[in-house]
């Protein structure tokens, strides 16, 4: 009769054992929770996927093919200027997969600083920070690589075709075209062009079980931004997810009003932020978006480096002559992402340095904070080790 009553008291707390970790997984699931991926759908985050393929694929030397897409008459990804689009791939383990985003500016009405061709951002050369593939101390060695150029002027976030006739003659000069001859129009081809570069990626890597969304500067602020949903989108929560973001500040400098306007009219980045996201704003600070997923994927992890007096940076942010309200809005707005999640978001910022960006150049090997190397740091990220620290020097007068 004890046995009896044990086996039942055995039973009872084994099925109760199985409703709690049920109902703890339903409040928590791995990765991107069920709601947030119909909320990023419903936003229209995925539109373009599964859209466009290549048309060509080349082997471009160093083990990097290039394959450049169907411009589709307009309606395909395409450079701000009109121009065909390329992404690279480069095999390594098909296990670990770098998705890599270029940097290269940014343009708005009447602020024309941004990269116009793909075929100005040919895979890096010479091979140096994450790029030299023989260095021991490169933590993305044998990595398989998607890289794709910016030329979208959006910040791979853009969803917006803008007549500009101010434009037309802008680009006429940049490529050396005869008057009339130039687009007025500027295609702002973001989303389209990263969607397209993504679906390369899943069809390429299918089997990869480790992967980093990266981007330095401009590509940095789109690999923080919509990447790392169409990531999830594409290959679900199996994967180990990671994000780096190479000083691309995605804070906003709030009394930029017109700038700030202007981009959101331009772009039109603010259709993609999902309802339930109920502090993202087009007008507003761009980190809301990271502490919406960090809340909503419970697996996904996050680095962001940076310099507290990055002179490209405080350009863009109209705070040139300001470089103390720099610092403080960097470090002030991501280290509220940090405080939200402190073992999932991590700071790496460097007091006194005016550089911009460090992965794809020697900074990566060389540069540290607080006596720790980034090469180093980035490693202990990608492993990840209990001792991946976040890290804000103290501020220099």
């Amino acid at each position: 009769m004890k046995r009896i009553i044990f086996l039942l008291v055995v039973i009872c707390l084994s099925v109760m054992s199985g409703a709690a970790l049920a109902e703890r997984g339903k409040k928590a699931p791995k990765g991107l929770n069920p709601q947030a991926v119909q909320d990023l759908r419903d936003a229209g985050v995925d539109k373009y996927l599964g859209q466009f393929t290549p048309v060509s694929s080349t082997d471009v030397g160093d083990g990097w093919t290039k394959h450049t897409f169907d411009p589709a008459g307009g309606a395909g990804p395409i450079c701000i200027a009109g121009t065909d689009y390329s992404v690279f791939t480069r095999e390594g383990n098909p296990s670990r997969l770098l998705i890599f985003e270029q940097g290269g500016g940014a343009c708005w009405q009447d602020f024309y600083n941004c990269n116009v061709l793909s075929e100005a951002q040919e895979p890096p050369a010479p091979p140096v920070g994450i790029w030299d593939f023989n260095s021991k101390d490169n933590p993305f060695a044998n990595y398989s690589i998607v890289y794709m150029p910016y030329c979208d002027g959006s910040v791979f976030t853009g969803d917006n075709d803008v007549p500009d006739l101010a434009w037309q003659a802008f680009i006429e000069s940049e490529l050396g075209l005869p008057p009339g001859f130039g687009p007025p129009i500027r295609f702002h081809r973001g989303m389209r062009n990263q969607s397209a570069g993504m679906d390369l990626a899943r069809a390429m890597f299918p089997h990869a079980s480790r992967i980093t969304v990266a981007g330095s500067s401009a590509g940095g602020v789109g690999a923080s931004a919509f990447a790392p949903f169409l990531v999830r989108l594409l290959y679900d929560n199996q994967v180990k997810l990671t994000v780096f973001n190479d000083a691309g500040p995605v804070t906003t400098n709030l009394d930029a009003v017109d700038d700030i306007a202007a981009r959101a009219d331009d772009w039109q980045f603010g259709q993609f932020y999902p309802a339930s996201c109920t502090e993202c704003d087009d007008m507003g600070q761009s980190t809301e978006i990271i502490k919406w997923r960090l809340d909503n994927d419970s697996t996904v992890r996050e680095a962001f480096y940076e310099t507290d007096a990055d002179l490209t940076n405080r350009f863009f942010l109209d705070l040139l002559f300001n470089p103390a309200g720099f610092r403080d809005l960097v470090v002030t707005e991501h280290g509220l992402i940090n405080a939200a999640h402190p073992k999932r978001y991590k700071r790496f910022i460097v007091a006194g340095d005016e550089t911009h960006t460090a992965l794809q150049t020697p900074l990566f090997y060389s540069q540290d904070a607080n006596g720790v190397f980034l090469n180093f740091w980035t490693e202990d990220f990608l492993v990840p080790r209990p001792f991946w620290v976040d890290i804000v020097e103290d501020a220099i007068p």
